[in-house]
């Protein structure tokens, strides 16, 4: 595992491709997360706020974003599965022709957050 001083410098070394849907993603956690605080964990970006909020990754044909189970029930993952998105029982990829499924990760974003806060 490559160790990145900075979530730039992780999305940096990415491919082309994913460079824009990565940074395309920091952006709307971001806005969401204004005072989570951004590091590299694991090898990856990871964003904390009152605990792990979510984490963000690049493979060859997709970005990846990780919230946990707590936020992508089933019925979530079957509803991102028809719109053409995979998902695992913590994740979410997205291809780099696709769209960001923002009102889903909005929603995700802040109710981890919240589970984050009630827990603290």
């Amino acid at each position: 595992m490559k160790n990145f001083p900075t979530v730039e410098a992780y999305i940096a070394a990415a491919t082309p491709a994913a460079r824009d849907k990565l940074r395309e993603l920091r952006r709307c956690i971001r806005s969401i997360l204004p005072s989570a605080e951004e590091k590299i964990w694991y090898g990856v970006p990871f964003y904390h706020q009152d605990g792990e909020v979510a984490g963000i990754s690049a493979a060859r044909q997709h970005i990846s974003l990780g919230v946990g189970a707590k936020v992508l029930p089933k019925d979530r993952r079957q509803k991102l599965a028809a719109m053409g998105y995979h998902t695992g029982s913590c994740t979410i990829q997205i291809r780099f022709d696709q769209k960001l499924p923002l009102a889903f990760l909005r929603k995700m974003l802040r109710e981890k957050a919240k589970w984050n806060r009630l827990k603290s």
